[in-house]
């Protein structure tokens, strides 16, 4: 059987060390794992998962416009960003017409017999991409959602201990 695509260059990896240096950071669990003393550190840790939020989705762009040169766009999969409605993206396989999405897209076309053995391998590589990307991506979301919520919380509950706080220990 003649394969469905012809082998040509394989572009080189997104997900380099490089790529990651400067997320590695910002993105420290040693700022997380500390008392926190009020709203303000709280929505810095908000703001820092914010940015890093950015900083994956650059990474994910990266990875769909290399999915999508050829060989990979002369197949019928497409590794596209889905823009959740929490906020944050997701990548995601879908057939060309946008008919089926899910890893069962992309099980089906690595499946196939007369794919070469490089673009599959290449494929394979992607997913694995994908996958650690879209953790990235919900962990670092969660964290976002997380702080931001926490640091409403603390604002309130700091409201409401100046309520009930006589005025000359305010200004202590």
């Amino acid at each position: 059987m003649k394969p469905i695509i012809s082998t040509q260059p394989i572009p080189p990896k997104t997900l380099t060390p490089d790529a990651y240096r400067q997320l590695e950071h910002s993105a420290s669990l040693k700022g997380l794992l500390k008392p926190f003393k009020g709203k303000g550190e709280l929505d810095y840790l908000a703001q820092v998962a914010r940015e890093t939020e950015a900083q994956l989705c650059h990474l994910m762009e990266a990875v769909v416009q290399q999915a999508g040169q050829p060989p990979y766009s002369l197949l019928d999969i497409r590794l596209v960003l889905q823009n959740t409605s929490a906020g944050s993206t997701f990548l995601r396989w879908r057939t060309r017409d946008f008919a089926r999405m899910g890893v069962a897209v992309w099980e089906r076309q690595v499946s196939n017999k007369a794919l070469p053995q490089a673009v599959r391998e290449e494929l394979h590589r992607f997913e694995c991409e994908r996958i650690a990307l879209n953790l990235q991506m919900s962990v670092v979301h969660s964290l976002y959602r997380q702080a931001s919520t926490c640091a409403i919380k603390m604002a309130s509950a700091e409201r409401l201990l100046r309520q009930f706080t006589p005025a000359a220990e305010i200004s202590r």
